[in-house]
């Protein structure tokens, strides 16, 4: 597993929580912490619950990540580079027109002195089940394809 990437999300999500934000870990990041395997996480995506974050907390967001010296990528409004590290605020509702999971159901982490939400297994199959059939993850079908399958596995076993 990445630790520096987990190690860098939790100093991300410590300036998060003392402004009241708990953020939503997704993506191969997310997946390592809950199957405690490596998917070769690259990058960072924590997506924001409360819309009224998105549209009212921008700015002490960026302030976030351009005081941890990540600087705004041109490829995406929302991602910031620093060294090896890539990090990407999305809006969890967005997320929800493509994928439905209940918020409700979201495992509250608290580890290390923060606050984040992670997917249950149930909820990462439902992701990668929606994943596996988006034609815009096509570069990304055989790797999301192979998580699906060993989270059915999981999932299983539970």
């Amino acid at each position: 597993m990445n630790e520096n990437l987990h190690d860098e999300f939790l100093k991300i999500v410590i300036e998060l929580n003392k402004l009241n934000i708990i953020p939503l870990l997704l993506g191969s990041l997310g997946l390592e912490k809950v199957t405690n395997r490596s998917w070769q996480a690259s990058d960072i995506d924590i997506y924001l619950i409360d819309e009224e974050i998105l549209d009212h907390r921008y700015e002490d967001i960026q302030k976030i990540l351009i005081d941890r010296n990540y600087v705004k990528s041109l490829d995406s409004y929302r991602s910031y580079i620093k060294d090896n590290f890539e990090v990407e605020y999305k809006s969890f509702l967005d997320f929800q027109k493509l994928v439905k999971i209940d918020k409700e159901k979201l495992n509250l982490i608290k580890k290390e002195g923060v606050l984040y939400y992670l997917p249950t297994i149930e909820q990462f199959i439902e992701i990668y089940s929606s994943s596996a059939r988006d034609p815009k993850r096509k570069e990304k079908m055989q790797k999301d394809s192979e998580k699906l399958e060993y989270l059915k596995v999981m999932g299983d076993q539970w």
